[in-house]
């Protein structure tokens, strides 16, 4: 079976996903001395492990950086930044405005925006992207889960005959 890419579980993932996806394609990328093109395409989960396919090249770690912001904020919503004109967008327009996640993604919000931060020399590096990962991942792994109570089904008694369901209603 081939691996599942980004592109096939974009906008399905969990808070937990996004942040296991940035810590482990950083530490692949630091591992491997960068130089690998990140798209929805590239990046790809097998089993437990999100990885990078394709072909080493010389893409430089501030671009990668850049691109793995934009693939968190993609895989958390199944939107594409900017319109999918990525980084030129973000030159030819500087003051538009970063993409916010939705409020259960919130702890991400500012580490995309630190990926996705124009000024090359500000943007987050690798190593800081990895540990911020790592300590996001943790941090979401330990938030007690709350047990939802079951549901009761509805009663379908009722006491005049303008109250009854429509497909039991008379003719």
């Amino acid at each position: 079976m081939d691996n599942v890419t980004l592109r096939d579980i974009a906008g399905f993932c969990p808070e937990e996903a996004v942040w296991k996806m940035l810590a482990d394609v950083s530490a692949f990328l630091l591992e491997e001395n960068g130089g690998y093109q990140i798209t929805a395409d590239t990046v790809t989960v097998a089993g437990n492990q999100f990885m990078v396919t394709g072909e080493k090249n010389q893409t430089p770690k501030e671009e990668m950086v850049w691109a793995l912001g934009a693939a968190a904020f993609y895989a958390a919503t199944g939107h594409v930044v900017f319109g999918g004109h990525g980084f030129s967008y973000q030159q030819e327009h500087p003051h538009a405005a970063l993409p916010v996640l939705q409020k259960s993604f919130q702890t991400l919000t500012p580490v995309i925006h630190q990926c996705l931060c124009a000024e090359k020399s500000k943007r987050i590096s690798m190593e800081s992207l990895m540990l911020s990962a790592e300590k996001g991942l943790a941090a979401c792994s330990k938030r007690q889960r709350i047990k939802a109570e079951p549901v009761s089904e509805p009663t379908r008694e009722s006491h005049h005959e303008g109250e009854k369901w429509p497909e039991e209603m008379k003719a």
